[in-house]
């Protein structure tokens, strides 16, 4: 729908001149107000924040966890408006690290890197530090109209993202493989699967399906996995958390190697997520209990 495409236009020409805090509690105000209004996604936000929290989460927990991942939903968008604005160095001094010297080790090898984050935080900040260490670039679902995508392209272009299509095509994927061993970053969006179609893992303790891209770029590329997530802090502050590489060996059995890389993702990505369940932007069904009963 265009628009939606009118809509960020709108935005993005009054982010940089409405101060930030203002822009921020417009916005939760309205993630909110979708949050009250709109039961059916409440519900499944928060039997998603239920299988971060663990089964002895009380309900009141839930429920107020699910509330504050909307307002960090929120931030992440005006994150996306407001980060182009900012200079590389302003976001580098608001932004801390854990496992630094892990990720410059691996960079270091000169083998490319995947880098596996989940729908978390504010990975458009950990984008800017990212690109900051080496050439990075970044897949995204391909949005429409054709328009929003374009402008989604420019805005994480100007905070130093490359963007490759989520296209699936046999095309993108040898340019993605080729950059990798050129030596660059490559970040993917990994805790779901839209098309229900990837490998099965247990993930929070039920079996689900995700994309396996990351284990298959590895097999292909010879580059390491690491998985990351960005939490926020105070405003316009976050942390980035990078864990142990992870190499994925090629046994003779692609099928098993591939299921085996996605099942150690999907364990770090719990560990990551936990960290602060409520920075979690999981809102849509990603586990087939959920597809069959929205």
């Amino acid at each position: 729908m265009k628009v939606n495409y009118y809509l960020f236009v709108a935005a993005e020409k009054l982010v940089g001149k409405v101060p930030v805090r203002m822009t921020r509690a417009v916005a939760r105000a309205g993630a909110i107000c979708y949050y009250i209004i709109f039961r059916r996604k409440r519900h499944l936000v928060e039997r998603n924040m239920r299988r971060a929290l663990g089964e002895n989460a009380s309900e009141k927990q839930v429920k107020r966890t699910a509330r504050r991942a909307y307002r960090y939903y929120a931030d992440y968008w005006v994150d996306i408006l407001w980060l182009p604005t900012r200079s590389r160095q302003d976001v580098l001094d608001r932004f801390a690290k854990i496992g630094e010297k892990t990720l410059r080790d691996t960079i270091a090898e000169g083998k490319g890197v995947i880098v596996v984050l989940p729908h978390y935080g504010s990975w458009e900040a950990g984008a800017v530090y990212l690109s900051s260490l080496s050439p990075f670039a970044a897949v995204a679902e391909v949005l429409k109209p054709p328009e929003l995508f374009d402008l989604f392209v420019k805005l994480r272009a100007g905070v130093g993202i490359k963007i490759f299509p989520y296209d699936h095509s046999t095309e993108t994927r040898d340019e993605m493989v080729s950059a990798l061993k050129r030596g660059i970053m490559l970040a993917l969006l990994c805790d779901r699967d839209l098309r229900g179609s990837g490998v099965e893992v247990e993930f929070f303790g039920e079996k689900t399906t995700l994309p396996p891209g990351p284990a298959s770029l590895a097999m292909r590329s010879g580059s390491p996995i690491i998985c990351v997530n960005v939490r926020n802090l105070d405003e316009g502050s976050w942390v980035g958390h990078a864990t142990e590489p992870i190499y994925v060996r090629d046994s003779g059995n692609k099928d098993e190697a591939l299921q085996s890389a996605m099942q150690h993702i999907a364990r770090t990505l719990e560990g990551l997520i936990r960290e602060d369940p409520s920075q979690w932007h999981m809102f849509m069904p990603s586990w087939p209990s959920d597809r069959q009963n929205p």
